[in-house]
């Protein structure tokens, strides 16, 4: 009888992770994903990746492949998701991610240009009736940063439209208020 290898690709390995071990002495969480790849991501980091917080190593699960859950030491959990981790093991993953972030950046700009341009006005002019500089309405109309939810609803309240209707990449998004 002759033996054969099978190989079986999963579509998602790259975002699955298939183990988690913690490594106490040095703060670090060793993570395996299911395409093999393993990524070292030291607590320090996702202690600092929202608001402050000690995480407690002695309570480290992985309930699904997408998501690590630590404790904090007040009890609180912290989620870690797959995207996150797969920064640390994958520098082709950290590249696309920019680069998919650039694409959107650069397409509200133009969202931003094309609405204002509509309603005939000037960068200065929008800049004003929104509230915000002209220099940050100049940097989002060329996607080199990325907006907060408050200046977006400045500029969509001031062009006279949705906030959806400068995040949705289709011209004929339809919201429940249109019907």
């Amino acid at each position: 009888m002759k033996a054969h290898t099978v190989t079986i690709e999963l579509p998602q390995a790259t975002r699955m992770m298939t183990r988690v071990e913690v490594d106490k002495e040095n703060r670090r969480l060793r993570v395996l994903f299911a395409d093999g790849r393993i990524a070292v991501v030291p607590v320090e980091e996702i202690e600092r990746a929202g608001k402050p917080v000690t995480l407690d190593l002695d309570t480290v699960e992985l309930p699904d492949p997408y998501v690590i859950l630590v404790r904090n030491t007040e009890g609180g959990l912290e989620e870690v998701p797959w995207d996150f981790v797969r920064h640390y093991c994958d520098p082709e993953f950290t590249r696309s991610e920019r680069a998919i972030s650039e694409l959107s950046r650069k397409a509200l700009g133009e969202r931003i240009r094309r609405r204002r341009k509509e309603a005939g006005l000037t960068q200065a002019e929008l800049a004003e009736r929104a509230g915000v500089g002209r220099i940050t309405v100049v940097r989002l109309e060329n996607g080199k940063i990325d907006a907060r939810t408050q200046t977006l609803r400045r500029i969509a309240r001031a062009l006279g439209v949705q906030l959806v209707d400068l995040l949705a990449p289709g011209e004929d998004v339809k919201t429940s208020t249109d019907r």
